[in-house]
């Protein structure tokens, strides 16, 4: 059934009226942001020697290899790295040989649909990075037997679910070759996958997973996919299913229910409504996916900026679980999204998942990553009991697990935001080290960017180099919380809570310096919890930790706090808003690798009490007590930024005092 979004419409063949990303290879990352990128590098090597991705030259990973190969391909263009280049195209070569004649290809040891739609998205991320003249001819002759050929409706479960991901390089395409039989295929990818717009239009899962569907029935579910899913080569376990028979399962509500309270899913699904929207020529249907982003954050937002899920949606009652991969995901659709509406409320959620999310998944050295990140997490274990048994918090280490995977591709996202054009104006999202390479109103520009920030208060912008002296519209985003002045000739220009704009001439020396002032500041939780907040930096409780491997898997690391936990902030009692002192501060040097444990850009000194009433959990996630009771001594303790720490407690029992 047709959707009742973008009918009428037509494709949108003019320049696009949005914000533009600065082409791949654009934005070279200096600083802290280059030596996290190093350290994702070096994690790609092991993934790479353990996961099995191709095996005798063919194509072996499932939907692994495609994500594996676009985290290599956006940390290659941003390092400029020729091994890792050189290491992309032996990548490519199994997935372009894996195609047959009539245009579809994949992997031989799956019939799913979710490896070929991942690859698609490799593949135009390689078009972006490379102009490789292989791709769009590639990609048109799979979306042509997708369109005469391929039965869409024969597939389902997270495939289904998923269509729309395709979108964006169906767009490239057409753009290229101008055939409108694309704009039929991105209807009928509409029509075939779950209603997104609808969802986000009318966002029905506003309670915790299990509200709305039983672990026996997931299992089931699970169950029945793998049976159709498995390797071609086990004809006797597969059982063969029609479309008919595949579209019966389908529209049982309870499959529905699956995928669409999947955390990658929705986080997928978020940007569906603006990249349709601009492929169709909808300026309107931006405005879902705003609204989309707004009912997770309300129903199951976490402080890390990112829904809770672990990994299906989790409630906003909840312990803090959320899914690394699913996060990365939400970090890609949020630029996405960014571009279509400059909304900079999704900038700062931007900025909480890349600060806090992402830093906070994996060992400093990036030795050891996680699949899931909690909020409060005194213990990083594989032991978990339902509700979260499918959601453990250990740190693997000889593993290419969802999390290692998503993590390449986290730090090259965010540096996209940096800086992003429209005509003659530019528009600097977020504040990172970096040089930037731009062209803006027939100039080209190499503008350098030299800052601590978010750990430090002053932005440094320098134009390096130009060709001319383009009088250019420049807006500067001011993050949350945040009272930001721009200073140019040692004179205060303008200022501002959420944007600086101004207009000047451009030439080379030109400098202009942001400088800041970044409150602490305290955020009220959905479970009336409080968390501490420098700017988008979630802090979070310096706790010391205990790492030991597993005994029953020599790939994992165990984390478990070794000090008193049970601790909260005092607040006022005129505001639960502010602190009941001010903190103290005390200033490090911020390290080649920043998110450190042993010593951290700073550390916020508060005064804190015992709550005595609050016990260990099973699960080690740490249930705030619904009535706290406090002790009478006052403590000072240690709060640092949350990457910066492997076992935490972020989220506090309110203590006024």
């Amino acid at each position: 059934m047709a959707k009742p979004y973008g009918e009428g419409t037509i494709l949108a063949k003019s320049v696009d009226k949005n914000l533009k990303k600065l082409p791949l290879g654009a934005i070279k990352p200096q600083g802290w942001l280059l030596d996290e990128m190093l350290l994702a590098s070096n994690l790609q090597k092991r993934i790479g020697s353990l996961s099995g991705l191709v095996k005798d030259g063919e194509w072996n990973g499932g939907e692994s290899l495609p994500r594996y190969v676009r985290g290599l391909i956006l940390l290659a263009c941003a390092l400029d790295d020729k091994t890792l280049k050189e290491k992309v195209a032996s990548y490519m070569t199994p997935i372009f040989s894996s195609a047959n004649e009539g245009g579809d290809f994949g992997p031989k040891n799956t019939l799913s649909l979710t490896p070929k739609i991942e690859a698609v998205k490799t593949l135009l991320t390689y078009y972006e990075a490379t102009g490789n003249e292989r791709v769009l001819p590639f990609l048109k002759k799979f979306f042509k037997s997708q369109f005469n050929t391929y039965s869409i409706s024969s597939c389902w479960y997270d495939s289904r679910a998923r269509l729309l991901e395709e979108i964006c390089a169906i767009e490239t395409v057409y753009r290229e070759t101008d055939l409108e039989w694309l704009q039929d295929l991105g209807e009928k990818l509409r029509d075939s996958s779950n209603d997104w717009f609808k969802l986000a239009s009318h966002f029905s899962y506003k309670k915790p997973y299990q509200h709305y569907i039983s672990q026996t029935a997931l299992k089931r579910i699970q169950k029945h996919v793998l049976t159709y899913e498995s390797a071609q080569s086990d004809e006797k376990k597969r059982k063969t299913l029609t479309p008919e028979d595949i579209d019966k399962q389908w529209y049982k509500k309870k499959h529905r229910v699956a995928v669409e309270t999947s955390g990658v899913n929705l986080a997928k699904a978020v940007k569906y409504p603006a990249t349709y929207g601009r492929f169709i020529g909808d300026d309107n249907l931006k405005n879902l996916s705003l609204k989309f982003v707004s009912a997770l954050e309300k129903y199951h937002g976490t402080p890390l900026g990112m829904f809770a899920c672990s990994p299906r949606i989790a409630g906003e009652k909840n312990v803090g679980a959320v899914d690394v991969e699913a996060g990365v995901e939400m970090l890609e659709s949020l630029v996405e999204v960014v571009k279509e509406t400059r909304d900079y409320s999704l900038v700062d959620a931007i900025e909480r998942i890349v600060f806090n999310l992402v830093a906070g998944a994996s060992f400093e050295d990036c030795s050891a990553v996680q699949d899931t990140v909690y909020v409060n997490q005194t213990e990083a274990s594989q032991s978990r009991k339902l509700p979260y048994a499918d959601a453990d918090n250990a740190f693997y280490t000889k593993k290419a697990s969802r999390g290692a995977i998503a993590l390449l591709s986290a730090y090259p996202l965010y540096m996209q935001t940096a800086c992003m054009v429209k005509d003659e104006e530019l528009n600097f999202l977020t504040y990172t080290p970096c040089t930037m390479d731009i062209s803006v109103g027939g100039y080209n520009l190499t503008v350098s960017e030299r800052t601590g920030y978010p750990f430090r208060n002053a932005v440094v912008f320098k134009v390096e180099q130009a060709d001319g002296e383009p009088e250019v519209k420049i807006n500067f985003r001011v993050p949350k919380n945040t009272f930001m002045q721009l200073i140019s000739g040692g004179q205060i220009v303008a200022s501002g809570t959420r944007e600086i704009s101004v207009k000047c001439i451009l030439k080379a020396g030109s400098t202009f310096m942001l400088k800041m002032n970044i409150p602490l500041t305290v955020e009220g939780n959905a479970d009336g919890s409080r968390s501490l907040f420098k700017g988008n930096l979630l802090m979070a409780l310096k706790l010391p930790c205990e790492i030991k491997q597993d005994v029953s898997d020599r790939r994992t690391l165990i984390a478990k706090c070794t000090k008193k936990w049970n601790i909260a902030p005092v607040l006022s009692k005129k505001s639960s808003k502010k602190l009941f002192d001010e903190e103290r501060v005390v200033v490090n040097e911020i390290s080649n690798v920043p998110f450190r444990q042993e010593k951290p850009p700073f550390e916020l000194k508060i005064r804190s009490k015992n709550v005595v009433n609050w016990e260990y959990d099973t699960n080690g996630f740490e249930q705030l007590p619904k009535k706290p009771s406090f002790s009478e001594e006052n403590l000072e303790r240690t709060y640092v930024p949350f990457g910066c720490t492997l076992t935490r407690i972020a989220k506090f029992p309110r203590c006024a005092k």
